[in-house]
Parts: structure tokens; sequence; C-alpha cells
């Protein structure tokens, strides 16, 4: 009997919104807050989602936050959190800001993932993307050691990982290069 792996979904929203000049999961989107658009992408791929935030302003969703351990480490100390916080087998990441994500996009991570530890996405510009990922639990140690040695870059954590680079498939990718469009800025929003 082989056993069903846990899928965690993490999403990221404890930046400071400095260039949005508010909480930016809360932005209205095309009639929505922007992090109701990584709620729904990941909602049917997860068994559980947490969202890494130093902010209750998001207690409305019913979705458990996490405050980070280590204040003010960007990406790899909210992800740490997380994965502490909650045991799984398998994380999907997703930053809070990036409304035209799907589901599709995370299932297709997942059945990529394989004996990697991680599936970083590759956009249409030929970007890394991993702030719209797949992690193993088997990152956590990397993680926990990048952040005690004040370690705070992503890509430099990725080379320490057994990362599958993966080109988003066409039919995968129907919004083409604006997949993973990222609002950062009140003009951002307006476009």
């Amino acid at each position: 009997m082989t056993h069903r792996k846990k899928v965690t979904g993490i999403i990221l929203s404890g930046g400071k919104s400095s260039r949005m000049g508010r909480e930016k999961g809360l932005v209205e989107y095309q009639g929505k807050a922007l992090i109701e658009y990584s709620i729904d992408a990941l909602r049917t791929v997860c068994d559980e989602l947490i969202i890494s935030s130093g902010n209750d302003c998001y207690s409305y969703l019913g979705i458990p936050i996490v405050n980070d351990e280590v204040e003010n480490c960007g990406p790899i100390g909210g992800i740490y959190t997380c994965m502490k916080a909650v045991p799984s087998d398998i994380y999907l990441v997703v930053s809070c800001d990036v409304p035209n994500i799907t589901s599709h996009l995370f299932s297709n991570l997942l059945s990529v993932l394989d004996q990697n530890e991680a599936v970083i996405p590759i956009d249409a510009n030929n970007k890394f993307q991993p702030l719209v990922a797949c992690y193993s639990s088997t990152c956590l140690p990397v993680f926990e050691s990048e952040l005690k040695e004040g370690r705070l870059k992503m890509m430099k954590l990725l080379e320490k990982l057994k990362v599958l680079y993966h080109k988003i498939p066409p039919e995968v990718d129907s919004n083409g290069s604006n997949l993973f469009f990222n609002a950062n800025t009140p003009d951002d929003i307006e476009k």
C-alpha cells in the first residue's frame, strides 16, 4: 500500500509592500484581492493552505497565518517557518501577487517533482520563478542552514538542492508571458 503524499500550499505575503504603498495581498485586481488568486490556484491541489505573513489582516480568509520565526529574512525565512510549522511531504509555494497562475500550473509542477528536491518553473521569457514553485520537505535543512548563516538569496539556496528547472509546456501556460505577471505597484494593477 503506497501512502499518498501530503501537499501543503504556502502563500507568501510577508513583504513590506513598499512599492504598492499598502498591504499587497489585499489590493483588488479584477474584482478580488490579489491573495485570493493564489488561494484559488492552490486550493484544488493542496491538502492544506497556510499564509506566511506578519499581518493578521488575512484572518478573514480562514486560513492559518504563520509569522516568520526570524523577521526580515525574506522568502527564505517565510518558507522555512511555514515548513517547520506545518509538516508535509511537498510544499507548493506562491507569492501573493501573481494573479494569473493556475491550479493547472501547480499540478504540472507536482507531476515532475519525482526524485528532485525542487521544481522551479522557467517562464516564457526564460526567467526562473522560485517563488511560484514546488519544494520537497527534504529542503528544510537547507532553508534552515541558509537562514542561520544569513544567506537570504533564493537562487544561491537553489544551488544546494537537486532542482529541476522546468520549462512550462504551452498547454499549461495559456496566458503566455503573462502567467507569472507580478503586481508590485499601483501601475501594475491598472494595466
